[in-house]
């Protein structure tokens, strides 16, 4: 289970929509592949009851399709809920990992300095505190070479912020965002010479947003997510490699 997010909770139910996701997510079903409820009944003990529900939740997000006189098709990936937090996590243990940071940065970068804005222009002081109060505690787990505490309080920065906007659609994505941080964080140094720079960034849009800097607190917003890109992915679209 990774530290930022739940992948599905607990349960038989869970453990096998996870376990099939992941499968999937990782090409060893591949699409177009026809699930077979014996043989996922046989490979993780459970009933035919929990298959089903499984394969519910599966076709909920996208993965699967039930087909007259076929059975139950794993689908490509442009059929997937692909801002839903699972399948993000399933994905970035796969072979897509890089190509989904890429996605997930570029809507980070369509997503954030407009939050960014949305939060300076509203505030009534609530988001720059809360800010501020996930960013001291990035600083903490920074001084302390703690990474576990360091993602945790920037991905909670990030929430905050997106939530900040008053605006309901951006406050859905948290999750999503939440996600996207852990792609973000998997699989790549935590801690680089950018980070000291970065505190700087953060720091730089708490006070953009308690000062009610709309347009400061955007640019600065966009800057962090290009900082982002460069550090994770060398400022490359990898998707497009």
């Amino acid at each position: 289970m990774n530290p930022l997010h739940d992948r599905g909770g607990s349960g038989l139910h869970a453990r096998v929509v996870d376990a099939l996701g992941s499968r999937i997510a990782d090409g060893g079903i591949p699409p177009g592949s026809v699930l077979s409820t014996e043989a996922v009944e046989q490979d993780h003990g459970v009933s035919r009851s929990v298959v089903r529900e499984v394969v519910r939740t599966l076709t909920g997000l996208g993965m699967v399709e039930a087909r007259q006189r076929v059975g139950t098709t794993v689908l490509p990936v442009s059929s997937w809920d692909l801002l839903d937090p699972r399948v993000i996590a399933w994905r970035d243990d796969g072979p897509d990992a890089l190509r989904q940071l890429d996605e997930l940065i570029t809507l980070r970068e369509a997503l954030e300095p407009v939050a960014a804005h949305r939060a300076a222009a509203n505030d009534d002081g609530s988001t720059a505190a809360a800010l501020r109060e996930h960013l001291a505690l990035m600083d903490e787990a920074f001084e302390a070479a703690d990474p576990r505490g360091f993602a945790a309080a920037d991905t909670a920065f990030h929430g905050a912020l997106l939530r900040g906007a008053r605006n309901d659609v951006l406050s859905q994505l948290v999750q999503t965002v939440h996600a996207t941080l852990h792609a973000r964080y998997s699989g790549h140094r935590m801690f680089s010479d950018d980070t000291p720079e970065s505190l700087t960034r953060h720091r730089e849009l708490v006070d953009a947003v308690a000062s009610g800097d709309a347009a400061r607190a955007e640019a600065v917003s966009r800057a962090l997510v290009r900082a982002a890109r460069v550090e994770v992915l060398g400022g490359t679209d990898e998707g497009k490699r």
